[in-house]
């Protein structure tokens, strides 16, 4: 079986393609697929209803009559836009929902999709446990992190601390921040795990589910806060990560890659090849 994840969100399809291998599936990525390229392949895992890349290999998958996985990881079902609770143009709306009708399966990043999509299955977000870990040698700054894609209407600063400092990192929306607040530049992936290793706790995403960066952070030991939402914790046998004893332990239990990994290879095996 030869399986082609199409379109990079996140980091996430070249760790299950990574992680597909191991298991002995033959998958591959690009982030975008040719004419030529995907009839080499039995299935096409394509990631993000509303990319171009994505778009234009489910159309070549069509026409070459190759089964096509829709894997949704957010506003792509929730039609909202990363940094303001505003609708996405009711064009895209009509776009995600005419892919998803037909695919052969529908795959949720996070849990709350499923709201949106309940033909949708939930496979976890895999986090890369050897690349996101404890670095007992780094040097801790006695700040708080805020890291993530703020939206509009943030409760977050409901839970800044007068009597504590906080590093900021955002790519969302402008939030007027307290003068204890500091605002430092773009981080680089490839510098996240040496960077979360300077903090103990963190304040996430407030307004989404939970997001990558908080799943890496936790990786790395870190104790992070986004107000979860109760009903959700379901998928967590219960639990939150908001009060997890072991942050890497909770991220080990429900978000280690070959969890989503074994997922796929029995979707895989369940879909109908040509």
């Amino acid at each position: 079986m030869k399986v082609l994840h199409v379109h990079q969100i996140a980091h996430i399809p070249q760790l299950l393609v990574k992680e597909l291998n191991k298991k002995g599936i033959e998958a591959s990525f690009s982030e975008e697929a040719s004419a030529t390229t995907i009839k080499n392949y039995d299935i096409i895992h394509g990631h993000y209803a509303l990319n171009r890349h994505t778009i234009d290999a489910f159309k070549l998958a069509r026409k070459n009559k190759i089964p096509f996985i829709m894997h949704c990881h957010g506003s792509d079902l929730r039609l909202l836009s990363g940094t303001e609770r505003k609708k996405l143009p009711w064009h895209y709306k009509t776009i995600s929902q005419y892919i998803r009708k037909r695919s052969s399966k529908i795959l949720l990043s996070t849990p709350d999709l499923t709201e949106f999509e309940p033909r949708g299955i939930y496979i976890p977000n895999p986090i890369d446990l050897n690349f996101f870990r404890p670095m007992p040698e780094m040097e801790k700054t006695g700040k708080h992190l805020i890291m993530g894609k703020l939206i509009s209407g943030s409760k977050i600063l409901e839970h800044i601390k007068p009597d504590i400092k906080y590093d900021c990192v955002n790519n969302g929306e402008e939030i007027q921040w307290p003068d204890n607040v500091k605002i430092l530049e773009y981080m680089p992936y490839k510098q996240l795990p040496k960077f979360f290793n300077g903090y103990e706790n963190m304040l996430g995403t407030f307004g989404d589910l939970i997001s990558m960066a908080r799943l890496e952070a936790m990786a790395c030991g870190l104790n992070t806060f986004t107000d979860f939402e109760k009903k959700f914790t379901s998928f967590y046998d219960g639990h939150s990560p908001d009060d997890a004893p072991d942050p890497r332990q909770f991220i080990q239990q429900f978000h280690a890659p070959e969890i989503a990994v074994d997922k796929l290879i029995e979707i895989y095996h369940g879909i109908k090849l040509p």
